[in-house]
């Protein structure tokens, strides 16, 4: 028999646990940690500062990351040497990332955060079909795999996301793995570099640790789930389908920043 109180803890926590399924269903399905759409979250629906949203953001994000991580392994869809080529970039970048943002001002970073995933959806709309950009291996295929890994691990630090907005299209595009592959990989990356970010947030006090436990709770299943389907669909419907839904989400965080929604709401 459940308790009153345990009922109502229950539910005065659903926000937080459907956001966990929404966050780690798009972590496993695109194999990119969750963060894109989990800081939008946290920050408009639970009402948390942007600092805040992406310390748990990425806590939530090392569960996610890690339960989608698995299924891709068994899946065969994980390159590890690809993984640990990304790392050693991408652990310097998060906790780089993660200390310079601790003061940057809210609208400034806001506005970031969003013009990045715009300039990254386009980028997967316009040109979505492009063979590798350079045709590398060896020594040059290791430097460029650092080199993304770095500039992830930056991403995630600043914008607490994870990296994998900018792994998954950078394997495809840069190195030339398929798109299962390049989501798998991410997601090696991802959990580590996650982890490195949010130890920074969360010593700067920026991250809501109570929030965290109910959403990675929903989040870890989710990210299996995600991964599962991910598996079904093509790789043309998956790139798609990421850029889309993140081009929606940049244009929402870039108009609040520019405080266009504030004039026009003052307006009617």
């Amino acid at each position: 028999m459940v308790r009153r109180d345990d009922s109502m803890k229950l539910f005065s926590h659903r926000v937080p646990f459907l956001t966990g399924l929404f966050g780690g269903s798009f972590s496993g399905l695109m194999g990119v940690g969750g963060g894109v759409v989990l800081v939008p979250l946290l920050s408009g629906v639970l009402k948390m500062d942007q600092h805040t949203a992406q310390g748990t953001s990425l806590i939530i994000v090392i569960f996610a990351s890690a339960t989608g991580l698995i299924t891709y392994a068994f899946a065969g869809d994980v390159m590890w040497t690809f993984v640990g080529v990304l790392l050693c970039g991408s652990l310097a970048g998060a906790y780089l990332g993660a200390r310079v943002v601790q003061h940057f001002p809210e609208d400034i970073l806001r506005f970031i955060f969003g013009l990045f995933l715009v300039i990254l959806a386009a980028r997967l709309l316009i040109w979505s079909n492009l063979d590798p950009i350079i045709e590398s291996s060896g020594l040059v295929e290791i430097v460029l795999g650092v080199a993304i890994g770095f500039v992830g691990g930056i991403a995630a630090g600043i914008l607490g996301i994870g990296g994998g907005a900018v792994f998954v299209p950078a394997l495809v595009i840069v190195i030339g793995l398929a798109q299962h592959q390049a989501q798998g990989t991410s997601l090696g990356a991802v959990l580590a570099t996650a982890a490195v970010g949010a130890f920074v947030y969360r010593r700067a006090g920026r991250s809501d640790m109570e929030s965290a436990r109910w959403i990675a709770l929903a989040a870890a299943p989710a990210g299996v789930a995600g991964a599962l389907l991910a598996g079904l669909l093509p790789a043309e419907v998956l790139q798609r389908v990421f850029a889309i839904v993140i081009l929606i989400v940049g244009l929402q965080r870039t108009l609040v920043a520019s405080g266009l929604f504030r004039k026009l709401r003052d307006f009617r």
